[in-house]
């Protein structure tokens, strides 16, 4: 399968750094203290603002207490609630430009009230170029009065950014204080004006005033404003007259917040454009009621680029536009063609291109203009025109720089388009340019990552060879379009088979697991979602590529097995998850994921197969993930217990006692569990015990099963003879049964197991009143170190175990297979030892002094060859099978 590269790791600026240096003492008391002293050069303040911002609206969008149970996303520190007052005061720190200068004032996406906000725009208006206020809440149309009272003007602005429209829909008018409306016009209500009165009893009695003296300037404006009648102030576009850009489109499905009173748009958008003698830069994206768009018509001569998105009924407003004869971007496209749909579409594109004769870039996406021509709509030739197969761009002189086609039935299709950029769905190419044209627009998006989707898929024609490039497109939508679950599904239908094609370097790694966790945690009942989320992360090395945010997909993951339980393709996937996610990581890790009730949730996932009568890879996996969780933690070994735990082990037994992988993920977990001084009482059962006696002779295809069985009853045995009262099944017995199956076991065969420990092992050597215990023990260090002694020669030295050999050897009680064992360990060690010095070493060159190498006659090359391929086999099975042209289709649109 052939790659394409990742784009370039790039170094952090030293502005990033330094920013993020000073938001990293954001838990330092003294940061509110520092910040009040500190002067930064306009750059640097600028960047640090923006964190403070993003942390901000973070904060305030998910609340402290979502913050601390998972933390923000994509790396962002974690903020508690006692942070909080202390960010909102760093943020109000920018009041004073003098130390903390801000050229480019980004507030996007911020919930801010009227009082910071005028404090902000009034301190940096001499000097503010740009002024985004995408997404803004919180701010009333009493801002742009406020800031009149205060002369506030914005000599230097170019560019104004808004999506409210408070700033530039003029001040309604107040009724006045303490008269409610007119159906309660009887009733008298106390208003501002009360409170003013009263704070001055408040102070003199050394209470705190609830007003601070910022809103009190503030309330005093608003007394100003509301008793000196007439106040009908300038808009916020009158004190800015060098303002070249003007982006204003309305909140998409939001186009009534206007006041009813004034339906008339052309009033409304004359009032604001009016003062704008220099506009270049005109967007009204979402508008409605726009009827002729004469409002445009004192800018025909300095507008060059104007964008009418989604503004429905444009056919009304061709004639204005043809007559802004400037224009070299034209914008008219929609979301679907439903609103894009004109009487005439090829006469009226005819007309746009023979009057813009300027134009060089034009979007007519999902409308008709590009259909082609009809008897009464087939407008006459222009006799120097470009070749092309769009009946409607024939009169064009030249080449356009880009146009927008998508969703054009076929014109995207068409041999001759008229343009060096196309954006469509004929081709990677046009695809890729719709990504990045309609990165903000998530109605034609939606389309797009479909195409996009369908694109990746199956392919096309030609060689597909912008991956890269597309897939930080699809992760820069599915971040700006998060609340949309439609996009995000879409999305990442795209991303399951674009990451496939990338060598993707740390970062990016990140940024898509971001943003799959992501996309399923805002939409956990999306079903659709969650599975393509998950089979996404299933093409990652896990753990590996997740231990930065482990706890969070953790989770996630258990909340999935709670919301789509009945769905058994993305039960399979989040099980496999969970496992893969307990094999590879240290006891802490694992106690947190038994901590998130994954325990609990799959002993019910196991418990709902088990009703049902039947064993599946959820329930193989599922106890494969129990097994690993609780290996070597307690913690997650006591929550199965008391979960029932055994109780489940039991049944599960008693109806697939047949499935030789599934009483061995069972019996390894049980293992676990006996390992544990202070849990293992709660095996001591007849019915429990009985089954161990029983699977001690079972070698069908390995000796794993009867291998971990033993194991348990060793531990067992090792309690001494008390513990074994209260049962019926004697002790003794169950030791001969222990050492006869032990001897039974090929030394050579390599195991399906990998110990990080051999602690519970070595404990065992030295109990004498528990032989059975010793053989077993001894028996699997032998094995260990000699098909694996690289490795588990180390663990045996390293913890202590070569003095408990050789006491073993040397006691005269120890029994001769015992000893005979505890030798071929000491000659493993011994062997591994002497390589590492002497890599020619061989040890039938150097025999040892106390006995050569145990090996059973009975085993030859040709065995451990055969067992060898066995167990590589069984590690393949252990794998879950997931078919991942299962992810789910996007919905169509």
């Amino acid at each position: 399968m052939s790659h394409t590269a990742d784009v370039p790791l790039e170094a952090p600026t030293m502005i990033r750094l330094a920013s993020a240096a000073v938001m990293a003492q954001l838990e330092n008391d003294k940061l509110q203290e520092f910040m009040e002293t500190v002067v930064l050069p306009t750059p640097l303040s600028e960047e640090l603002f923006g964190r403070f911002r993003d942390k901000w609206n973070y904060y305030n969008q998910h609340g402290a207490q979502h913050v601390e149970r998972l933390g923000p996303p994509d790396g962002q520190e974690r903020v508690d609630q006692g942070n909080l007052d202390m960010i909102r005061q760093v943020f109000r720190v920018w009041s004073d430009s003098t130390r903390l200068p801000l050229q480019k004032l980004d507030l996007t996406g911020a919930t801010i009230d009227d009082q910071i906000f005028v404090d902000l725009l009034h301190a940096h208006a001499p000097n503010i170029t740009e002024l985004d206020l995408t997404n803004v809440t919180g701010v009333t149309d009493l801002a742009n009065a406020y800031l009149y009272a205060r002369s506030t003007n914005f000599p230097m602005l170019t560019s104004i950014r808004m999506t409210s429209m408070e700033l530039v829909t003029g001040h309604q008018p107040r009724r006045k204080n303490g008269i409610a409306t007119t159906e309660f016009r009887s009733l008298f209500m106390l208003g501002e004006e009360a409170l003013a009165e009263a704070r001055g009893p408040i102070e003199r009695d050394g209470i705190r005033s609830p007003l601070s003296p910022s809103s009190m300037e503030i309330q005093e404006e608003e007394d100003m404003l509301i008793h000196e009648q007439p106040v009908n102030p300038p808009l916020i576009t009158a004190r800015a007259p060098n303002v070249r850009r003007l982006f204003l489109p309305r909140t998409p499905n939001k186009r009534s917040t206007i006041d009813e009173e004034e339906q008339n748009t052309h009033v409304i958008l004359s009032k604001i454009l009016s003062p704008l003698q220099k506009l270049e830069v005109l967007d009204l994206s979402y508008w409605s009621k726009t009827d002729d768009m004469r409002c445009l018509m004192p800018l025909s001569n300095t507008l060059t680029c104007l964008v009418l998105y989604e503004v429905p009924d444009l056919y009304h407003a061709i004639p204005s536009i043809c007559q802004m004869t400037e224009l070299q971007v034209l914008d008219i496209s929609q979301s679907n063609k439903d609103t894009g749909t004109y009487p005439n579409p090829v006469t009226t594109l005819n007309k746009i291109i023979v009057s813009l004769k300027k134009l060089t870039h034009l979007d007519i996406s999902s409308t008709n203009l590009a259909t082609q021509p009809s008897s009464h709509d087939n407008p006459a030739r222009y006799r120097e025109s470009v070749r092309t197969d769009i009946c409607g761009l024939q009169s064009l002189v030249k080449p356009l720089k880009y146009l927008g086609l998508f969703n054009c039935e076929s014109a995207s299709h068409v041999r001759e388009i008229p343009a060096e950029v196309v954006s469509g769905d004929a081709n990677e190419d046009q695809v890729i340019t719709s990504l990045k044209m309609y990165k903000d627009r998530a109605g034609l998006l939606q389309n797009v990552l479909n195409e996009s989707y369908q694109l990746y898929r199956f392919g096309n024609s030609n060689p597909l060879t912008r991956h890269t490039e597309a897939l930080h497109l699809v992760l820069e939508a599915m971040h700006r379009h998060l609340a949309d679950s439609t996009l995000q599904i879409a999305g990442s239908a795209s991303l399951f088979y674009i990451i496939r094609k990338v060598d993707m370097n740390r970062d990016t790694k990140r940024r898509v697991v971001s943003a799959l966790l992501s996309g399923m945690e805002v939409h956990m009942e999306e079903q659709v979602m969650v599975r393509n989320c998950c089979l996404s992360l299933c093409q990652f090395e896990i753990p590996q590529d997740i231990l930065f945010d482990y706890s969070r997909l953790a989770v996630l993951l258990v909340s999935v097995l709670q919301h789509h339980n009945a769905d058994n393709l993305t039960q399979r996937i989040v099980v496999f998850l969970l496992n893969s996610m307990a094999c590879h990581v240290e006891g802490d890790q694992k106690v947190q994921v038994g901590s998130y009730g994954a325990i609990e949730m799959i002993l019910d996932q196991i418990s709902r197969k088990h009703t049902a009568n039947i064993c599946d890879d959820v329930m193989e996996v599922g106890w494969s993930f129990l097994w690993n969780i609780t290996d070597e933690t307690p913690v997650n070994c006591e929550l199965f217990l008391n979960a029932n735990g055994l109780d489940l082990f039991q049944k599960c037994y008693e109806a697939f006692k047949t499935e030789r992988e599934l009483v061995r993920n069972m019996m390894g977990l049980i293992g676990n569990i006996a390992e544990v001084d202070a849990l293992r009482s709660q095996l001591m059962k007849d019915d429990y015990v009985n089954i161990f006696c029983a699977l001690l002779t079972s070698q069908e295809e390995s000796i794993e099963i009867s291998y971990n069985s033993a194991g348990v009853l060793a531990h067992m045995v090792s309690d001494g003879e008390e513990v074994w009262e209260k049962l019926t099944v004697c002790r003794q017995e169950v030791m001969r049964k222990i050492v006869e199956a032990t001897s039974t076991w090929k030394l050579a065969t390599r195991r399906f197991i990998n110990y990080r420990s051999f602690r519970p092992i070595l404990r065992l050597l030295p109990l004498y009143h528990a032989y059975a215990s010793q053989h077993w023990a001894v028996w699997a260090l032998a094995n260990l170190t000699t098909t694996d002694g690289e490795k588990y020669c180390a663990y045996v030295r390293d913890e202590g175990g070569v003095p408990l050999l050789q006491e073993l050897v040397s006691n005269p009680i120890t029994t001769q297979d015992i000893r005979h064992l505890a030798n071929t360990v000491l000659d493993n060690i011994r062997a591994v030892e002497m390589k590492r010095i002497n890599p020619n070493w061989r040890p039938d060159a150097h025999p040892t002094t106390t006995s050569p190498v145990f090996r059973p006659s009975y085993v030859s090359d040709v065995e451990e060859e055969e067992e060898g391929e066995a167990m590589e086999e069984e590690q393949q099975e252990d794998y879950i099978n997931v078919d991942f042209d299962d992810v789910a289709v996007p919905m169509e649109y």
